[in-house]
């Protein structure tokens, strides 16, 4: 169940043009807030270094297409059983999903952080009353991505308990020194997929609440849920995660290619992830009345 994102100048140039878009929102996040002559609040300070790793990301990529370690079809060995087989490619690919995983996890955190303390900012009016409701449920939420990103970081960082290199040397090597990733990697996935609906819905009922005519009102909510794109694409990795659970350590199935899809699908929820995170922060350059009553 590999979808189409194989295509070495797919990945590249998809991946290309949307961190290029990427820059380009926070850059205009920025300057919206200079026209404003607004300083830089915390949501801001999680965008842009949520920005830095994306780039990050995106030069695994850059180097794994380079390398034709991924994008490109794993290569056969012969000579060793499937699960034991390894050459500088797989080596190369298997480094390249650790390094990418391993970064992605507190990319993803930051970027749900700046949107939760963006949502608390404009949407709860005593902050520092934890007894309100919506105050209660924001900060909760922020307790809980910061844990969930924290747990996970670890989780991978340390997966192999301390033997790196056993991600990468071969199937059997991870097998055998390292936890169960596929169940890793599914929780993960599963888990990332719930907060990002629930943060995506989450501001809902504050936009209802608002004494703007229905019109206006669907307006804002729109803007907000932008982040329906990078859903798709967190769902599609989801599924592709869940199809390799289900197959196991399956020599049938091509790793690199897999490991392709996945972490490109990772990229696709990191860079939307971004857009969706600055579009709501730019009114003054345009100005849509919508969003002028709450923004």
């Amino acid at each position: 169940m590999l979808i189409s994102t194989q295509s070495p100048g797919t990945v590249v140039g998809v991946t290309a043009f949307l961190i290029a878009l990427d820059i380009a929102v926070v850059v205009m996040r920025y300057y919206a807030k200079r026209l404003r002559q607004q300083p830089l609040k915390t949501e801001d300070w999680f965008c842009f270094v949520s920005l830095i790793l994306a780039m990050g990301l995106a030069a695994v990529l850059f180097i794994g297409v380079g390398k034709k370690a991924l994008a490109y079809p794993t290569p056969q060995l012969a000579s060793r059983t499937p699960l034991a087989e390894s050459n500088d490619r797989i080596i190369t690919s298997s480094r390249l999903q650790y390094i990418f995983v391993v970064i992605s996890v507190p990319t993803l955190g930051l970027i749900n952080l700046s949107v939760l303390t963006f949502y608390r900012r404009i949407f709860v009016i005593d902050r520092s009353n934890l007894k309100d409701f919506r105050n209660a449920v924001y900060f909760g939420m922020m307790v809980a991505i910061t844990l969930w990103t924290g747990g996970f970081f670890l989780s991978f960082m340390f997966a192999c308990k301390g033997h790196f290199t056993a991600w990468w040397t071969s199937a059997i090597s991870l097998i055998t020194n390292c936890v169960n990733t596929l169940e890793l990697v599914f929780a993960y996935a599963i888990s990332d997929f719930i907060t990002d609906v629930s943060i995506m819905l989450l501001p809902i009922p504050s936009v209802m609440s608002l004494h703007l005519p229905t019109a206006r009102k669907i307006g804002v909510m729109f803007v907000f849920l932008l982040g329906a794109l990078a859903i798709l694409a967190s769902t599609i990795r989801m599924v592709s995660i869940i199809w390799a659970r289900q197959l196991g350590f399956n020599p049938s199935i091509d790793e690199d290619l897999l490991i392709t899809d996945m972490i490109f699908c990772s990229m696709l929820e990191v860079a939307f992830g971004i857009i969706a995170t600055c579009l709501p922060t730019l009114r003054p350059l345009v100005q849509t009345k919508s969003i002028n009553y709450i923004l």
